[in-house]
């Protein structure tokens, strides 16, 4: 994929690294939540009428804190911040 002059990929959003923590602390405190509301019927309910790619709300929860993990080592790699 073709690299612009500012480094990322054709058409990707470029973030700072305090943006991406932020976006990181979103994704996990949303996994937390997840993993809270796991096996309650109205949220798997919930999940599965808003979030229907996923099979319940642990899925839901492990899908998300991977994410938010591979988040914070992208930023640690690109700027050698490792976000807490």
């Amino acid at each position: 994929m073709p690299l612009p002059g500012n480094g990322t990929p054709a058409g990707a959003v470029p973030l700072d690294a305090i943006d991406a923590g932020e976006i990181a602390d979103l994704l996990a405190g949303a996994a937390g939540i997840a993993g809270a509301l796991a096996g309650q019927p109205g949220a798997e309910a919930a999940c599965a009428e808003h979030a229907p790619g996923w099979q319940d709300l642990t899925d839901l929860h492990f899908s998300l804190a991977i994410a938010a993990a591979g988040l914070d080592e992208a930023v640690e790699q690109h700027t050698g911040l490792l976000h807490p």
